[in-house]
């Protein structure tokens, strides 16, 4: 294989690969390589973890075609440095176990590990539904709002995805995503979405994303069987396999009744939640705990440490809120990173806040001026309750 390509071409494409790859501490060394393919003025460049895989296309001068495997760390942070050079790649085209190719730009060489590309996995086979094309910046923007609310415990099968819910052609698409401890839900009305219902994997939407933005129309493939999505762009496509389980009857939790309802600017509790991040334990087995106590005027947000059943309150914020039902004396606590994550994604304006009478049931958070995304969210034991 010799190829020539410009290196920014590179550098954008590899910044999506390598998000793709898995680390070399694979029982698969092969996963953590990237598939270079160079044939007829073009090269194409594949990652896969074997659950996702991505590739991409660049103009190239190719001299020779061919097709190997590069080690993804040492490829990705080579090609990070270079901008508008010419850079030349060359590799033998027969590899029996591993080998080099050489990188050339300006007075530069540099000699990355490879290996044989027969060895790199290929997409799975599939039959698919009709595509569909749909605004990438609108359903990127609406899978944002819920993504953080998905968990990051990889035993947590179906809850580690974004559930996306269309009950017929007139209804809503429904996305959302939940950690049985709190949820985020989001409707949108995209039409060009067919029935159906799926959950697709975290990390491959944090890849996606960006890309769903920058393309502007995005092309949709969903496999009769619902095992595989699949996305296309102009220089990229792109294909995961989604989640098997059931996703949780999602409407059922969500509180319909409340006894206590206020209005309180975004900005003012988010900024006192990043100062009270100084208190934030060393171990992650052990939560943060905010306290938020109503009164008539205003919410006193207070910062605990806790430290075997005993606590010390170390920080107090005072916060003017306005009053939708009754003013009354109120008391509930929450993880600090459930109120601080979904307040960085709403970001401006004033949420309405829903409590329930028990102050150990789900409370409901939603942007004034936006009735159709809701955040549902598990409180925790208060100081000196039965649990704490």
């Amino acid at each position: 294989m010799q190829c020539q390509v410009i290196g920014s071409a590179l550098d954008t494409a590899l910044r999506f690969l390598s998000a793709t790859t898995v680390g070399a501490r694979t029982t698969l060394p092969i996963l953590s390589h990237i598939l270079l393919d160079a044939q007829s003025g073009q090269l194409r460049m594949a990652a896969t973890n074997l659950n996702f895989w991505l590739e991409w296309t660049v103009a190239a001068q190719v001299d020779e075609p061919g097709c190997i495997a590069v080690a993804g760390k040492e490829w990705r942070a080579l090609v990070s440095s270079l901008d508008n050079e010419l850079v030349r790649l060359e590799a033998p085209n027969e590899v029996d176990t591993s080998g080099r190719m050489t990188v050339r730009f300006g007075k530069s060489e540099y000699h990355l590990p490879i290996l044989p590309a027969e060895e790199f996995p290929v997409p799975t086979e599939a039959v698919w539904d009709e595509p569909f094309e749909v605004d990438g910046t609108s359903l990127a923007q609406a899978v944002r709002k819920v993504l953080f609310a998905a968990s990051s415990d990889p035993t947590m099968g179906i809850y580690t995805g974004v559930h996306f819910r269309k009950e017929s052609e007139q209804s809503p698409l429904d996305i959302v995503a939940t950690d049985t401890h709190r949820m985020a839900l989001v409707t949108v009305d995209l039409d060009e979405f067919p029935p159906f219902s799926l959950t697709l994997p975290q990390q491959p939407l944090k890849v996606m994303l960006p890309l769903w933005e920058k393309v502007g129309t995005v092309r949709w493939r969903v496999s009769e069987d619902k095992h595989l999505v699949a996305w296309e762009g102009d220089q990229w496509k792109a294909t995961v396999t989604t989640l098997t389980g059931t996703f949780p009857n999602y409407r059922r939790v969500i509180p319909t009744e409340w006894a206590h309802e206020i209005v309180v600017k975004v900005g003012a509790v988010l900024t006192a939640l990043r100062r009270m991040v100084i208190f934030r334990p060393t171990s992650k087995r052990v939560p943060q705990r905010v306290i938020l106590r109503l009164r008539d005027e205003e919410m006193e947000m207070v910062a605990i440490e806790a430290e075997f059943g005993s606590y010390e309150e170390v920080g107090r914020e005072v916060i003017p809120i306005e009053w939708r039902s009754e003013p009354t004396a109120y008391e509930i606590a929450f993880q600090h990173p459930y109120l601080a994550e979904f307040l960085s994604v709403v970001r401006e304006g004033e949420v309405v806040v829903r409590f329930q009478e028990s102050n150990m049931q789900a409370s409901v958070w939603q942007p004034l001026q936006d009735d159709r995304y809701r955040y549902i969210v598990m409180p925790m034991h208060l100081p000196g309750s039965e649990g704490f």
